[in-house]
């Protein structure tokens, strides 16, 4: 088996967040830092319809989003244009990169970010997110690694958290940082909360000097792998509920003591996510049962890892009659990873009770703290990897690759 070694989890911390005084430099004095920004589609970027607000892949959609981008005086240090103004874009295979902005000064020190948008083909809700999405973002990263210090993923925010999950186990390790951000209120509306989400992620992923994947919404940077959406309402919509927030962006800048400084370490090797459902999500509830579980599982011919939400610290319904632990201890048998997860806003999952015992017993393995997004990221990342064995899946599943959960 050829794997990276995990990553130490430094980045939890219960001490209290410091100012942070050093900024990221270059060695011949430069204040400019480059980020390369991945636009996706979401809320951030949609348009309104007939149908209500939806992002929108056509090009003239795809140009306005520019250009109230390089009109916003916060977001673009170059005399206004005309709105309407030509946006001359080129094709990069079936995406679109846009003209290099660079913001005003950001800090006291006068650190600026050039940042470049590099829009991809297809603009969508992020309810309709798949893993070929998470590949594409993943290698235009890769390919990108080198030519910039930092990135900015603009997601829509329902499925925001999966990819800062899913980004955290690819990248794990890796010297630079991954922002993913995107806005409750579309760009296009004055009140929206989409302007400072992206100056803010500039500000992290070009002139912080900390690495590693985070949400960064609302006046926070968020650890990627603990981020969870926790309303669709509220602007700040996101939260960590096991963990402090990595850095906190308002009037000084404070972070956490320990985080993942910068680096010249390389992303790992990629790993391409199998685009065929491999990963079932099954929630318990009272009167379940085994059948109806099994008949899940069976549905998902393709099935190699089962994630089940269950009560408090991992219960669920085990006696005989059921059926429950015979299904999960069938599957465990097929060599499906099954693991556990709580349903708790702030999931912790520890055999106390006689129930989570047996569960181990017959190979299901606990979840720890791991929020679903991360659950279901590790799971797919693990299974995925065509290097591993059921076991070593199995063993990797409970070693902390990048400090997605608390043992």
């Amino acid at each position: 088996m050829t794997t990276n070694p995990p990553v130490e989890p430094p980045y939890i911390s219960s001490q209290t967040p410091q100012p942070v005084r050093v900024v990221h430099t270059h060695a011949d004095g430069s204040k400019e830092h480059k980020v390369l920004v991945l636009g996706t589609g979401g809320t951030i970027a949609s348009e309104p319809t007939s149908e209500g607000y939806k992002p929108i892949s056509e090009l003239w959609a795809r140009n306005v989003f520019f250009k109230r981008i390089r009109q916003h005086p916060q977001l673009s240090d170059a005399p206004p244009a005309s709105f309407n103004s030509e946006v001359v874009s080129t094709p990069v295979g079936k995406n679109l990169r846009y003209p290099a902005l660079r913001t005003p000064p950001l800090d006291e020190h006068d650190n600026t970010v050039v940042y470049e948008i590099l829009d991809l083909e297809n603009h969508m809700d992020s309810s309709e997110m798949q893993p070929g999405d998470w590949n594409k973002i993943a290698e235009l990263i890769h390919e990108n690694w080198d030519a910039y210090e930092g990135f900015v993923v603009l997601s829509g925010t329902d499925t925001l958290a999966y990819t800062s999950s899913i980004l955290t186990f690819l990248f794990a390790g890796a010297g630079k940082p991954i922002v993913v951000t995107g806005a409750q209120i579309p760009l296009r509306e004055p009140r929206s909360d989409g302007w400072y989400n992206l100056l803010e992620s500039l500000l992290v992923a070009g002139t912080l000097p900390f690495a590693g994947v985070s949400v960064v919404f609302y006046h926070q940077a968020l650890q990627g792998c603990r981020a969870t959406k926790s309303s669709p309402n509220l602007l700040k919509a996101f939260e960590t509920p096991s963990v402090p927030a990595w850095i906190n962006l308002n009037v000084k800048v404070t972070a956490l003591p320990d985080l993942q400084p910068r680096s010249d370490a390389p992303p790992p090797p990629l790993v391409t996510l199998e685009s065929f459902p491999t990963v079932l999500s099954c929630a318990i509830y009272p009167g379940i049962t085994g059948s109806v579980l099994a008949a899940q599982i069976h549905s998902m011919p393709t099935c190699k890892a089962v994630i089940v939400s269950a009560f408090g610290s991992g219960n669920l319904p085990i006696k005989e009659e059921t059926g429950v632990l015979q299904a999960l201890e069938a599957a465990v048998k097929r060599e499906i990873l099954v693991v556990v997860i709580s349903t708790c806003h702030v999931p912790n999952i520890y055999p106390l009770y006689a129930l989570g015992v047996r569960l181990l017993s017959v190979g299901v393995l606990p979840g720890f703290d791991m929020t679903h997004e991360a659950a279901f990221a590790k799971s797919i990342w693990l299974v995925s990897r065509k290097d591993l064995s059921f076991k070593e899946r199995q063993e990797l599943w409970q070693t902390p690759i990048a400090g997605e959960m608390t043992i």
